[in-house]
């Protein structure tokens, strides 16, 4: 899986040969992240480990440079901290998983699935059917472009095939994202959004989606992602990440 990113401190060092660095101290600002990270509750199991594992290499790993004083691929140093899984030529890679469970998109909410009732109006009285639907389409709404699922039974199919036309007829709006994005939150500063772009869609070749997209009006960052109902996350500190050669997965 190629990319296209390698991880460097925000103060690039002179070209040449360089010194072999020892990681960096408090002042280099990754304690500091760690804090944030673990009080951030939209954090997942997933991005928690690639964002505390990336802000690592760049400012604390005591190997990242050779004996030449080069610095050292960052996908070569993760690949090896992170390894490979599973049988055959094809091996697993925890680093793509990890990308792909944080690449920015949106999920439907699965309300209304362990009861699914019909929700077709009654005519001859107040309220709706609630017999137990066999099948569903969507509602969207026209503001966030958010789905949620309407079940409907074998009497209300025809209702039920009405809301699939008018839905087809006005799709509504790009739907805000509401997952994944939270490590570009983190590291991904102002230039570096097609770089990442590409190792969010490497990933998810390399999970065998050819579906993924980054999404074209809100961004990949989770913190400019608009939440109905409550104010903007404000802008935090990142660290820095210099576009350069690299392979996540050699």
């Amino acid at each position: 899986m190629g990319a296209a990113l390698h991880l460097a401190h925000i103060h690039q060092a002179p070209p040449g040969p360089k010194k072999k660095r020892k990681g960096g101290g408090g002042g280099d600002g990754y304690d500091a992240l760690v804090a944030r990270v673990y009080q951030d509750r939209r954090m997942t199991p997933e991005a928690r480990e690639l964002i505390l594992l990336l802000a690592w290499l760049a400012v604390r790993d005591p190997n990242r440079y050779d004996t030449d004083g080069n610095l050292i691929s960052w996908g070569e140093r993760a690949a090896a901290i992170l390894g490979e899984y599973g049988p055959g030529p094809r091996k697993g890679s925890r680093l793509a998983d990890l990308l792909y469970a944080d690449r920015p998109r949106y999920e439907d909410k699965r309300s209304g699935w362990e009861t699914r009732q019909c929700a077709a109006p009654m005519i001859r009285r107040a309220g709706l059917c609630g017999q137990r639907g066999v099948e569903h389409t969507y509602t969207v709404d026209q503001e966030t472009g958010w789905r949620t699922a309407v079940w409907y039974c074998r009497r209300h199919e025809d209702w039920g095939n009405a809301l699939r036309a008018q839905r087809a007829a006005n799709p509504g709006p790009e739907p805000i994202p509401n997952a994944g994005g939270l490590v570009v939150s983190y590291l991904m500063v102002d230039g570096q959004e097609q770089a990442w772009a590409r190792l969010y869609r490497d990933a998810a070749a390399w999970k065998r989606d050819g579906q993924w997209e980054p999404p074209k009006k809100y961004g990949l960052r989770a913190d400019d992602w608009p939440i109905p109902g409550k104010e903007p996350v404000a802008p935090r500190a990142r660290l820095r990440l210099a576009a350069l050669d690299g392979d996540l997965i050699p």
